[in-house]
């Protein structure tokens, strides 16, 4: 993702956005930073984007790690991310705000992973 692209993407997130964090990280849950609520951003080994996702853990520091640990083990489909690009939302970020920021960057980016994944344990 260009510096660009995600600095627009930071702006869709408004004052809820923590801080910015324009470099990928591995999608692994001990590389995630702390964060209770986040939009994430996953792309392929080929840099297309394949899914957009959210998170609302707002009792929970490590929420954004646990949660893509958990889509890491559980669902297949995440085999293909080769890096993932976050955006840490404030933890008293409302959840129905959480989504709709989810939501608006998804249809920004066009992942092609489109459907709502299912819950992970």
């Amino acid at each position: 993702m260009k510096q660009g692209t995600y600095k627009s993407l930071a702006e869709l997130c408004g004052p809820y956005l923590v801080r910015q964090m324009p470099e990928p990280v591995v999608p692994r849950a001990e590389a995630m930073p702390d964060s209770s609520c986040a939009v994430y951003v996953a792309e392929d080994f080929g840099g297309a984007v394949c899914y957009v996702g959210s998170v609302y853990r707002p009792d929970d520091s490590r929420g954004l790690a646990k949660h893509i640990g958990e889509y890491r083990t559980e669902l297949p489909m995440t085999g293909k991310w080769a890096r993932v690009y976050v955006l840490p939302l404030s933890g008293d970020t409302p959840e129905p705000d959480v989504r709709r920021i989810g939501g608006d960057i998804a249809g920004w980016l066009l992942p092609y992973d489109r459907k709502r994944w299912q819950q992970a344990s």
